[in-house]
């Protein structure tokens, strides 16, 4: 990887619902980085599972048919209201992958350390092409351990649970507040005890409690955080 790249990658972790998307796409946007959603390839894998009637555990199975498969991620950071759009063999699986049933099964697949590491090389192919921002569960301590700004974006879990509860209604997703914070309770459980990289605040991470602050208060501090960095290389 060109160390150019590397030294200008942002990396967002933090648990389902604390706004880890809004964010990373306004910082795509207004800082001209390439929105990198890692946690829609572990959901297009998901997908495949339950389509093709594959145990969520089966792991060589759901490889064996994602390695023969083509996974493409097109991001529009200048709509922040939107998913990436994801394509799985040329079709569009964007609202497919944010369906509840995928929801559920999700945190299963992506505790398998194979997927892990199949996907974890593929985040790491898009994002090394170009400056990025890359957002998910362990952005900052697996896939790009030595970005130049890592953060932990967190809130409190009613926060959390409404932020979702209304991006899905801007998505007419049929998700109720129930399902909702039943997910993202039980993606906070198996994403935090898995064995293969589990979520964890990186080593070197700014934690940031967004539960209180709006999008911008912390779109700004990370970009103030993030030219701090950059002047700092230079």
């Amino acid at each position: 990887m060109d160390k150019t790249v590397k030294d200008n990658v942002i990396t967002i972790d933090g648990p389902a619902g604390s706004g880890k998307s809004t964010i990373a796409k306004l910082l795509s946007k207004r800082l001209g980085l390439t929105y990198v959603d890692t946690g829609a390839t572990y959901r297009t894998l998901t997908l495949i599972a339950l389509e093709n009637n594959i145990d969520p555990e089966d792991a060589g199975a759901i490889l064996e048919i994602a390695k023969k498969s083509s996974i493409e991620l097109d991001s529009d950071p200048d709509d922040i209201n939107q998913f990436t759009r994801v394509k799985l063999n040329g079709r569009d699986i964007t609202e497919e992958i944010r369906s509840e049933s995928v929801g559920l099964a999700v945190s299963v697949v992506s505790k398998l350390p194979e997927v892990r590491k199949y996907l974890v090389g593929l985040q790491r192919e898009i994002a090394g092409r170009n400056p990025s921002v890359l957002e998910g569960r362990d952005t900052g301590s697996v896939v790009f351990p030595d970005a130049i700004l890592k953060i932990y974006l967190t809130a409190g879990l009613d926060e959390r649970v409404k932020r979702r509860q209304k991006q899905n209604s801007e998505k007419r997703l049929p998700l109720r507040e129930s399902g909702v914070k039943k997910e993202i309770e039980k993606r906070d459980s198996i994403d935090s005890s898995r064995k293969a990289s589990p979520l964890i605040v990186p080593d070197d991470a700014v934690i940031i409690d967004g539960t209180d602050m709006s999008i911008e208060e912390t779109y700004d501090k990370i970009k103030n955080l993030y030219y701090e960095r950059i002047q700092l290389k230079n």
